[in-house]
């Protein structure tokens, strides 16, 4: 019983890491696409015609209900999708942090690198929603790593907080019980 609470309690608290994640992973690529030089913005522009979460809403729309869907709503369907996405990969994180520490070493850095080369470099192209990762400017793959890591130390931090206050509290409603808790309260 214990076990199935605690796994679920991870997989939630990954989640919310995951939301704080997915709005510091979009700041961070706002912000870092600055750094990159007008000709690779351009290649990547010409590589990528359309936000691959916006083109998988519309083939999911297609295949499933048989119509296409406006570009608005592909915009819109495919934000969710973004969002989804990194609820689901937050929930994986806060499932797999305690259980493999090494995936929260140096603030989740293995994690996000991880999940970039996953994502970004298998993910996408399997799914023809972007071309190669050996066909896009090396500024793109640093930007994608870095915003990358951004989202892990985020969801990380927000992991680490909430087990943190759920320990807390738990101590608190069970009462103190180790020599070294009287002591922690006195």
């Amino acid at each position: 019983m214990y076990m199935n609470s605690k796994l679920m309690k991870d997989a939630a608290f990954g989640a919310i890491g995951g939301l704080a994640g997915t709005y510091v992973l979009g700041k961070a690529l706002g912000l870092l696409t600055r750094f990159q030089s007008n000709r690779d913005k351009w290649i990547e522009r010409e590589l990528v015609k359309e936000e691959p979460t916006a083109a998988l809403a519309k083939r999911a729309a297609k295949t499933a209900l048989g119509k296409e869907l406006p570009q608005e709503q592909a915009k819109q369907l495919g934000n969710a999708v973004h969002w989804c996405y990194g609820m689901l990969w937050g929930s994986v994180y806060g499932v797999l942090r305690d259980r493999f520490p090494a995936m929260s070493a140096a603030g989740g850095l293995p994690f996000g690198v991880a999940l970039d080369l996953f994502g970004q470099g298998m993910l996408l192209p399997a799914f023809r929603l972007s071309p190669p990762a050996t066909q896009f400017p090396v500024s793109t793959h640093l930007r994608d790593m870095t915003a990358h890591y951004a989202y892990a130390a985020t969801t990380e931090c927000v992991c680490a907080t909430l087990s943190a206050v759920s320990a807390s509290l738990s101590r608190t409603e069970r009462g103190p019980r180790t020599k070294r808790e009287l002591r922690e309260i006195s």
